[in-house]
């Protein structure tokens, strides 16, 4: 007699749902059952990468500017509270309608329809933006929301058509439906920004000193090569480039990525894991994703030690 013993299949943490509380764990659990999501989402993060092209690339700049490299903060976030504030109004003003019917109140919720409009396509061109260099979970939950988005858009804007068109109560029914797949894909973006921790700033938890800290012994430092020290406690990243030694924080502002195994050239360090780059002078941003700059440190030589002190906040 042969008896089969099931050995169940490993699951990384990473791919494993929070189990509380239990809206956070059905999320999860509903987007493990969309595997498809991840066939329509990496030929489209290929194609969008393939339009921006590369950092060295003027099409680059594009990029730059959508993510917000110029504002020295994530731009998505600045569009997003036009629609969802612009479609509560025409909710409310609808609402209103339903009573006595005013045509100045109707007028009003028109505008505001228009407005949310307007507003979701910048929304939508800066968060496809940030969305492009993201994986996993993160690539998927972002997937959906931009799916259901363009679906509550597609609805919306087929409610300011019938508005024109006389047709007001139909009109009603489709933007209060739109109005409720928002409030689900709203919280899907609120996951991507305050759970996986996207469009953060990953270094500004980090620490430091306001004194000099010796770090390594000046010999030791290899020309134009990424070297990895601490800091009384903050990660930092050295690089000599002729006489000069350089200071950045280690971990990449953009999600966390180390610097120290990133590449050297033309005055930037550019990290491993999504190419941002940064310029080792001042800390300053070269190109995105990333769209905050790194902390840098005061360089000094004692004795033959390199010491180093966190110069400004993150």
């Amino acid at each position: 007699m042969v008896s089969y013993i099931t050995v169940p299949q490993k699951t990384s943490w990473m791919e494993t749902p929070p189990r509380s509380p239990a809206l956070r764990h059905l999320s999860w659990m509903l987007l493990a059952r969309m595997p498809w999501l991840d066939q329509v989402s990496k030929p489209l993060q290929s194609w969008i990468t393939k339009l921006f092209g590369q950092p060295e690339e003027p099409t680059y700049r594009v990029k730059d500017f959508l993510n917000g490299v110029w504002l020295g903060h994530v731009l998505h976030p600045v569009f997003v509270t036009v629609p969802l504030g612009a479609w509560s109004t025409t909710l409310m003003l609808d609402l209103a309608w339903l009573f006595d019917e005013n045509n100045d109140v109707a007028r009003c919720a028109d505008m505001t329809m228009w407005l949310g409009l307007v507003g979701a396509g910048a929304s939508a061109v800066t968060g496809v933006t940030n969305w492009v260099d993201t994986d996993g979970a993160e690539q998927r939950t972002g997937m959906l929301h931009a799916l259901l988005n363009s679906g509550l858009t597609a609805l919306n804007l087929t409610s300011a058509i019938l508005r024109a068109a006389g047709k007001r109560r139909p009109a009603i029914t489709l933007s209060t439906l739109s109005y409720a797949i928002s409030l689900y894909s709203a919280y899907l973006g609120g996951e991507l920004s305050y759970s996986a921790a996207i469009g953060v700033n990953h270094v500004a938890w980090q620490g430091g000193s306001d004194e000099f800290v010796a770090v390594m012994d000046e010999f030791d430092l290899v020309q134009g090569k990424p070297t990895r020290v601490d800091v009384a406690g903050i990660p930092a990243v050295l690089l000599k480039d002729g006489p000069t030694i350089y200071a950045l924080a280690a971990t990449c502002s953009h999600l966390g990525g180390p610097l120290d195994e990133g590449t050297y050239e033309n005055g930037v360090l550019s990290c491993p894991w999504h190419h941002s780059g940064f310029r080792v002078c001042d800390g300053s941003v070269a190109h995105s994703p990333a769209v905050y700059a790194q902390p840098t440190f005061a360089v000094r030589t004692n004795n033959g030690k390199i010491e180093l002190r966190r110069l400004e906040h993150a």
